[in-house]
């Protein structure tokens, strides 16, 4: 099988073009907040918390990877868990790409070390961000009820997705729609591509495996949710922890949907105005919203690009 080296060229252009984003960000909260105020938070701030708040998004990392791994032993990939879970944590690097969209490179690792077609791996990619975007919903829908904020937001994403598996379900309406696109001659020759793809997204979404997905993803999800629970802890202030869980899995949603490079503005924008609309002072919701993102997205992005290195190094030894 022929070995092709990773594009790091630009994977370090969309990192820089996100990392320009953020402290762009950065720059414009810190104005927000008051600088110095921003500044006695972090002063005050217990930082024996700091193992904590760091551990929770690994939490959450690890069962998503018990997810992955029971979607490949599902569609019968053969393939050694080192480099199953090389692969896997390497697609936290792409989460700063629009709408995650380039966790689809997951699909290239696969085939390359795996032998797997790409049209039965991006499925498997798909399913994961709307199994995480249920538990994620499922998260945010008790926060809701109890603040009621965001329902309209909520509602639309629901609707969106159970749509979108109830059509998946029935196979006469999709295969209708392929002999479509099969008539067009530019798609006819990605017939058995698409069909390929499909049969994997169907078999991927019925009712069981859908369920065990989920409900790994709420155990999962919640970790992260509870990364602002202890932030604001450590800041010596009271917090719920429904209202902690909310606010990530809504934030998060609203991010996804954004579909910015790793939610960026939309993500920190939702947090900040919930934080405030609950009461914080502005400079903690600041403070909370910058160690939230950085525990959530920015810590994953780092943890992907060591395993992109470590998955760069062995391709250039079977060169």
């Amino acid at each position: 099988m022929e070995q092709k080296n990773i594009d790091f060229k630009r994977l370090k252009k969309s990192m820089f073009i996100s990392v320009i984003i953020a402290m762009l960000l950065f720059a414009g909260l810190s104005i927000y907040s008051d600088i110095n105020q921003l500044r006695r938070v972090f002063v005050t701030f217990n930082y024996r918390y700091i193992p904590i708040i760091l551990l929770l998004a690994p939490l959450n990392y690890l069962l998503r990877f018990v997810k992955w791994s029971y979607y490949l032993k599902l569609i019968g990939v053969n393939i050694t868990i080192k480099d199953n879970f090389l692969i896997f944590i390497s697609g936290l690097s792409m989460t700063i790409t629009p709408g995650k969209i380039g966790e689809f490179f997951k699909s290239y690792l696969l085939k390359e070390k795996a032998n797997l077609p790409i049209s039965s791996s991006a499925p498997l990619v798909m399913v994961e961000r709307i199994t995480d975007g249920f538990s994620m919903l499922i998260l945010a829908s008790l926060g809701i009820l109890s603040y009621k904020h965001g329902l309209e937001v909520f509602l639309f994403v629901l609707v969106c997705m159970v749509a979108f598996i109830v059509i998946i379900q029935f196979s006469s309406i999709v295969y209708f729609f392929l002999d479509l696109l099969h008539r067009i001659p530019i798609l006819k020759r990605f017939k058995s591509d698409f069909e390929n793809f499909y049969r994997h997204a169907h078999m991927l979404l019925k009712p069981k495996p859908l369920s065990y997905a989920i409900s790994i993803g709420v155990v999962s999800w919640f970790f992260e949710g509870l990364v602002i629970y202890f932030t604001i802890k450590a800041m010596g202030l009271t917090f719920t922890l429904l209202a902690s869980i909310f606010v990530v899995s809504f934030s998060s949603i609203v991010g996804a949907i954004s579909m910015m490079p790793g939610g960026l503005l939309a993500a920190e924008g939702s947090i900040l105005g919930l934080l405030i609309m609950m009461d914080l002072p502005r400079d903690v919701a600041v403070a909370t919203t910058l160690i939230t993102r950085f525990s959530t997205l920015w810590l994953g992005v780092l943890i992907g690009f060591i395993g992109l290195i470590i998955l760069q190094r062995s391709f250039d030894n079977k060169n």
